[in-house]
């Protein structure tokens, strides 16, 4: 009782309006959505400060190669796994690991599964994201050279 007690007192000197409504939940398992016609990008949030995304790849599907002039990019493997191609580097990634995308810096992810879905959750900040394609842009042919 004394944590909370703490926290009460710790968050007094906000004003009601600005406690009200702050909090928002949803389940992601709501809003995945795959495609045997190319990867889907699905918005979870978006606020003034950032975008928050769910990408889902059936196996082979790709992102390909692109960049973000001023966002940053932080990637979550949410289910499934494959590989993340960030500048001249490509790293294979699984559930639980999570790799930082730099602004400006070509990027790319690919399912390496023969079978598998890969989902994987997507912040990016500051607003706006540019998309900007980079060639070559399959990500998978990257990997091979």
């Amino acid at each position: 009782m004394r944590s909370r007690i703490s926290m009460t007192c710790a968050l007094d000197h906000y004003s009601d309006e600005e406690m009200t409504n702050t909090m928002e939940k949803k389940a992601l398992d709501a809003i995945k959505i795959f495609s045997d016609k190319g990867f889907q990008r699905r918005r979870v949030w978006q606020t003034d400060n950032l975008h928050c995304n769910i990408y889902c790849f059936e196996p082979g599907q790709q992102n390909s190669l692109h960049r973000h002039p001023v966002s940053d990019e932080v990637v979550f493997c949410w289910e499934g796994e494959g590989v993340v191609v960030v500048g001249k580097e490509s790293e294979p990634i699984k559930v639980g690991e999570t790799i930082l995308v730099p602004m400006n810096v070509p990027h790319g992810y690919v399912n390496t599964s023969q079978s598998d879905r890969m989902t994987i959750i997507v912040i990016q900040c500051p607003l706006p994201v540019e998309h900007v394609p980079v060639e070559p842009g399959d990500v998978a042919a990257f990997i091979r050279s």
